[in-house]
Order: structure tokens, then sequence, then C-alpha cells
């Protein structure tokens, strides 16, 4: 377990805090299609590195996770504080700060040295912080989240242009209760490519072929306030890297109150053409 003894607590937001929106050419080929189900859908996020030589078991545990519960989205945010002497080609200093910010908003017990600002740090729908090496702790976890009832009603529909380079994702957010009328929301949308190999060449993880499963690639996000029975809908646009291997990827989005950090409802959507695919989460 690896921790940061410096908590640069002014810094945190739950906002992933400089991201700037892109805007990037609109679509012209789509597809359309839907899905709806009442049931809760469960936003999984691990804070992990390729500098840490106790990330790559909680990664594989993502992964397992993944394979035998189909109602969680899994997203592996690789922090940059590691990145001596390796640089983790998949961190962004944004993911470091979300997890700070974590460590601020949390109000359960955390370890008294380093909070919550370690890896393998896996945190289930911005409630339950568990170790990512705790594979039973993240499953019990899991369950208490999968009982409770949405908050949102989360409907999402993705377009990409012919050669699926780039897409734009338009979000629905619905109050389902009257507990997130007014309150300052975060709604997210992350580009993530599973199973991605790497060559580690230095640092703890030296000389090391690391598979990466759910690494986040690109995200967008915005802040929203819903009113009565009234729909928020949001329009972001992610590109792909050539490289990015097209059947891997797929797209998570989850709605989260910035506040207190607990995430009311989650989805995801798989990144491929020839038609435009659409999910709604009530």
């Amino acid at each position: 377990m690896r921790g940061r003894s410096s908590l640069r607590t002014g810094r945190a937001t739950l906002a992933l805090l400089t991201l700037s929106l892109v805007a990037i050419a609109v679509p012209t080929s789509a597809q359309t299609s839907s899905a709806q189900d009442s049931k809760r859908i469960v936003l999984v996020e691990l804070f992990t590195s390729q500098g840490c030589n106790m990330c790559p078991e909680a990664e594989r545990n993502l992964g397992i996770l993944a394979r035998r519960e189909p109602r969680i989205v899994p997203i592996a945010f690789h922090v940059d504080y590691f990145n001596k002497p390796w640089k983790d080609p998949f961190s962004d200093p944004l993911y470091s700060q979300r997890q700070l910010a974590f460590n601020t908003l949390y109000t359960k017990p955390k370890p008294a040295e380093y909070g919550l600002y370690y890896t393998p740090m896996m945190m289930i729908d911005g409630e339950q912080s568990i170790n990512g090496r705790d594979p039973a702790g993240a499953e019990a976890a899991i369950r208490r989240a999968l009982a409770k009832k949405p908050q949102v009603i989360l409907r999402t529909a993705l377009e990409l242009t012919n050669d699926s380079r780039t897409g734009t994702v338009r979000i629905g957010v619905t109050p389902r209760s009257v507990l997130v009328q007014d309150r300052s929301l975060l709604v997210c949308a992350v580009l993530r490519e599973d199973k991605v190999v790497t060559r580690v060449e230095s640092g703890e993880n030296a000389r090391k072929t690391l598979t990466a499963r759910f690494p986040a690639r690109a995200t967008k996000y915005e802040f929203i306030e819903l009113k009565e029975n009234a729909e928020k809908t949001l329009s972001f646009t992610l590109a792909r890297d050539p490289s990015w291997v097209l059947e891997n990827l797929s797209l998570a989005a989850f709605v989260q109150d910035k506040a207190t950090g607990v995430v009311y409802q989650a989805a995801e959507i798989p990144w491929k053409l020839p038609k435009r695919a659409s999910t709604t989460q009530p």
C-alpha cells in the first residue's frame, strides 16, 4: 500500500478540476437502440498506478468483479504521484485530485497515516472505501450498494463518426427523489479501454508486463441542478486515439453529489458502430 504524506486539501474539489471541454467534429453516422432497467447500477472506481507493486493484484480484482457482477461500472483512475521513475501512460493529475477530494469528503473511518490518498484504493458508489486488494470487502460493499434504489433516471445515447474516431454522448438526468433536487451534481462521462498491455521498464514493477483493466482514457464533466420532474440533458464529445483497440472501448457515465461524493446512478455504453447505442437507467 502506498500513501501520500502531504494532503493538499485546499485543492480538493470533487470536480475533476482543470479539465476543459474540447469541441470536436460532429458525428456523421449514427445508430439507435435503447434499454431500460429499474435496478441500481454501481460505480466501482480503482485508484491505481503502474508505479505501485501492489496495484496489479487490485486491477485483476477489478476485472474479476466486473465479470461476476454485470451491474457494476468499473473505472481505473491512474494517479500521477507515482510517476518517478516510471511514468504511467494512463496517469493524469486530475485523477489524483479526484482521489484527494474523496479523502476530504469521506466521513467513515480511514487509515490515520495516509487517509484515502493511497494506491490501490477502491471506492464503491462514492460511499464506501475498500483496499483494492480486498475483493471480499469490495463484493460486500457492492451488494449493499446494489440494494439501494437509484435516485435519478440516467439516460445515455452515443453517436459515433463513421470511422469511430469521435463520439458525442448525450446524457439525460431526471430526479427520482426530492433529495437530489436543487443540489449541485457532477455529471461525468469517461471513455475506457480494457485489457491494455504495457511493458514496464522501471520502478516497482520493472520488467513486468501489466494488463490494465478499464483505465480511463478521456474524461468530460459538467455540473447541474435538478428541478422537480425536469430532465437535464448534457452533451459531451470525446475522441479516441487510433492506437486504442476499438472492441475494448466503452463509455461510462455517472451522476454524483458534489458535496458528499455519493453516486446516484451509473451507466455504460459500448463504443461501436454501426448504430447509435443508448441506455436508460431509471
